[in-house]
């Protein structure tokens, strides 16, 4: 899987991020409008859990959140990425004309320990630069072989 097929495809699991708000100053507790997901993995391969990008209309890119590991997984780790990414809007959606840009995307990988197969979960904060809000996402990973 390349690194714009997993953004673009990832990218709705961190709509829930965003838009699942609620305020709080203690990131050791989940709070109501959290978002809670199920993905499969691989033992041992990284695999991509969240990600998120902001595309303006004059195609420029907006602002990243941060993301934070509030609880990490028993059976594996989880690298936070920064870099950059090109959208892949649909035809005829109206910012298209994006998709040859580049804009800049967090993401958040997880690599099981090797030979690990079961279920693992982890808890990751978003904030909105600026904001004291946090979203919560937890994260169940279904490893297999």
């Amino acid at each position: 899987m390349n690194l714009k097929n997993m953004v673009c495809g990832l990218s709705l699991i961190v709509t829930g991020l965003s838009t699942s708000a609620c305020q709080t100053d203690d990131l050791k507790f989940t709070r109501a409008g959290s978002a809670i997901y199920t993905i499969p993995a691989k033992s041992g391969h990284k695999t991509g859990l969240l990600s998120n990008y902001m595309v303006n209309p004059d195609c420029s890119g907006g602002r990243t959140p941060d993301f934070k590991v509030v609880t990490a997984p028993a059976n594996g780790t989880i690298d936070l990425w920064r870099g950059s990414v090109s959208p892949s809007f649909r035809q005829g959606h109206p910012q298209q004309k994006c998709n040859t840009h580049k804009v800049a995307a967090v993401g958040a990988f997880y690599t099981s320990r090797s030979g690990f197969v079961g279920t693992d979960k982890v808890v990751i904060s978003s904030k909105a630069p600026g904001s004291d809000v946090y979203s919560y996402i937890t994260v169940h990973i279904d490893v297999t072989k």
